[in-house]
């Protein structure tokens, strides 16, 4: 309950948070379930205070195509903290599963890519579309009609004015597993970035 103090911000609620990232998908998606249990003012405080250690780390320090943000591991560390929480408040709010079980798989099995006719698919590959913490909890974003804390407060404009989206796209779809995209946290991107996303996969 003290987390969100400012005495905190720099050594111990950074600790927190990178021992917290390191939970497997199965215990993030047991936190979110209790979390959600603790009504809108604590989600939201907690929320804001992974949001604050975010905003702090980045205007502390300077970002380029050289330092990116995606390697620092505080502020990665705060927005896994902060996808725990985003699922937190979806479960705590009013939310449709109902149709899940309808949906039905509608690709051809037998149809290729681009990529995959070209022999490219390891270096292309689609990427995780399902987030594991999701699959776990078995509840997806759609499906919330009304989540606890809405979806914008989630965005963090600082994040997204040094994100280098070329590079994180990179990550994304060819070095997941050595490098950490801020699109596998997309509730954290504004449409702005998300749409230069969609420009590079293009």
């Amino acid at each position: 309950s003290n987390l969100h103090s400012p005495e905190y911000l720099e050594v111990a609620l950074p600790q927190f948070c990178k021992a917290m990232s390191k939970l497997p998908d199965e215990a993030q998606a047991r936190l979110a379930k209790v979390w959600s249990q603790f009504g809108l003012t604590h989600i939201r405080r907690m929320m804001e205070t992974f949001q604050q250690l975010i905003t702090f780390t980045i205007v502390s320090n300077d970002y380029d195509a050289e330092n990116l943000v995606n390697d620092d591991e505080t502020v990665v560390a705060a927005a896994m903290c902060l996808k725990v929480v985003f699922y937190a408040s979806i479960l705590g709010g009013e939310v449709d599963v109902g149709h899940n079980e309808e949906e039905e798989d509608e690709t051809d099995p037998e149809e290729l890519s681009l990529h995959e006719l070209m022999g490219e698919e390891r270096i292309y590959r689609k990427g995780p579309r399902v987030d594991p913490v999701e699959t776990e909890l078995g509840v997806r974003t759609i499906d919330s009609t009304k989540p606890l804390i809405p979806f914008e407060d989630f965005i963090n404009d600082s994040l997204n004015d040094v994100l280098e989206m070329d590079k994180d796209f990179t990550f994304f779809k060819v070095d997941g597993e050595s490098k950490f995209s801020f699109q596998t946290c997309p509730f954290i991107l504004n449409p702005i970035t998300k749409n230069q996303g969609l420009y590079y996969d293009n």
